[in-house]
């Protein structure tokens, strides 16, 4: 029938015919015969433009693999039925199908939300194209990236796991000569002045320091966090070629074996470390990090006792070694670990911080709160326990204000801590404030120090943009959510 036909017809007849047309078309669709049924629903339409007709064309249109005719479709049947979640679930697969992974983030989101979260190959679609999305994000922000430095909390926890030598107490009057100009580095260093830190190595090594192995192995220290694995290693194996026994360096390129996933690498550079000095405290508490990071507790413990065997007063040989014992269940070691360690290292703000964290852990709230109190009266600078204390105010006394006051003590201590801004972002969202929360995430990205580390910022970030989509689209159950 012609359209004018058709729109002469009473609604009545109009719609037995489409209905009519409807019920053939899905005979046709379970006879596979996919053409005769996207004629037969089109048809349907053209009496009556109902989003189950469109949303069933859209279903033929996807098995013959026409998937911007499937958008097309089920995006009429929403804009007639919003929550229409077969619709929507066909359009998000279409998207996903044509690379637009971002458009189907949103559509899997909103599907997730509408269906309660009780659809796991929702989530998981959704957790796909998130990634995909983060994933080619990330590539284009290292394309233009300029490289800096990570936040200082993040050095120093790095540069303090390695025991310290003889710390220059004044600047060298003459800071002319490479020699000089390394001396005025390490000042830099035990400053915790990093950036200038790294820019006098960068000249030491230019004017010819008579210590080259000990500056190309703090400039590829450096690089390194600042998340250059490949550039590191170039400083690191001059170092060596320099100086053969240098013990540092080669824990170091472990590091960087580790964090590219070559285990064998890895453990050969301990090894080679080991046969150069055995009686080096460093070598077997970085191996023991890497046993601990794979998960390899009871390893970890055994390179932790023989640190402390080493150097008993290298404190965080003791609280590694505490939380080592934490992890393999031997939580009765682990807090007599803590508590001897709370009596050798009274001035520790550390030690207190990670016994915080395994009160916490154990839900013995009011210790865990003096536990980080004391921590942040020992170290005021340090951010880590402002943080633990805001996640125990949040869990604990469902304080979500104080939390964030306490999140922003940590960022006076340290303005660039990535974990204080992440958790931030974390304590927004959860609040339902989300264009604050993807304020931090914006910060979690310029922080972001290797490529793993920018696309989970992005991650976050795409994900609450996702919320902010389904508010636009789905207002109303938008607000429900809310009550």
């Amino acid at each position: 029938m012609s359209k004018e036909t058709i729109a002469g017809l009473t609604e009545k007849k109009r719609l037995e015919h489409a209905n009519t047309l409807k019920t053939r078309g899905n005979s046709m669709y379970s006879a596979k015969k996919w053409e005769e049924a996207i004629r037969l629903y089109s048809q349907a339409i053209a009496f009556n433009p109902d989003p189950v007709y469109y949303s069933n064309r859209a279903a033929c249109y996807s098995i013959i693999g026409k998937f911007d005719n499937v958008i097309e479709d089920t995006t009429f049947a929403l804009k007639m039925n919003p929550t229409y979640v077969k619709a929507l679930g066909r359009r998000a697969h279409a998207y996903e199908n044509t690379g637009k992974h971002q458009e189907a983030m949103h559509d899997f989101t909103a599907l997730c939300i509408l269906d309660g979260f009780k659809n796991e190959s929702f989530a998981q679609s959704m957790e796909r194209n998130l990634k995909k999305v983060a994933d080619v994000k990330a590539k284009e922000i290292l394309k233009t990236r300029e490289e800096r430095l990570p936040s200082t909390t993040f050095m120093s926890a790095y540069l303090d796991s390695f025991r310290k030598g003889d710390v220059p107490e004044s600047k060298p009057e003459d800071e002319e000569t490479g020699d000089a100009q390394f001396q005025l580095a390490e000042y830099y260093l035990a400053q915790r002045r990093y950036q200038e830190a790294m820019d006098a190595y960068n000249k030491a090594i230019e004017l010819n320091t008579t210590h080259m192995a000990q500056a190309l192995n703090m400039r590829g220290t450096f690089t390194f966090l600042m998340g250059d694995g490949k550039k590191a290693l170039v400083d690191f194996d001059k170092a060596i070629e320099i100086n053969p026994n240098y013990v540092q360096t080669y824990i170091k390129r472990g590091s960087i074996f580790m964090e590219q996933g070559d285990a064998i690498k890895t453990f050969n550079e301990f090894e080679t470390a080991i046969s150069i000095d055995a009686e080096d405290p460093n070598i077997y508490y970085h191996r023991g990090q890497v046993f601990f990071i794979t998960g390899e507790y009871e390893a970890a413990a055994k390179d932790y006792i023989k640190s402390i065997e080493l150097e008993p007063k290298f404190v965080f040989s003791h609280i590694q070694y505490g939380v080592a014992q934490y992890k393999l269940g031997n939580i009765s070691d682990a807090m007599n670990v803590f508590k001897k360690a709370l009596k050798d290292f009274p001035e520790s703000g550390d030690v207190n911080n990670y016994y915080g964290e395994l009160l916490l852990d154990q839900q013995q709230f009011d210790q865990a709160y003096d536990s980080f109190d004391k921590a942040i009266k020992l170290r005021p600078s340090n951010p880590l326990p402002y943080i633990n204390k805001a996640l125990l105010v949040f869990q604990w006394k469902q304080d979500p204000a104080g939390a964030e006051k306490l999140c922003l003590q940590s960022l006076d201590a340290d303005p660039e801590c990535d974990v204080a801004i992440a958790t931030l972002g974390q304590l927004f969202l959860q609040q339902g404030k989300i264009e604050k929360a993807i304020e931090y995430f914006e910060k979690s990205i310029e922080m972001a120090r290797t490529e793993a580390e920018l696309t989970s910022a992005l991650g976050f970030r795409e994900a609450a943009n996702s919320q902010l989509v389904f508010a636009r689209d789905y207002p109303e159950q938008s607000k429900a959510l809310k009550r």
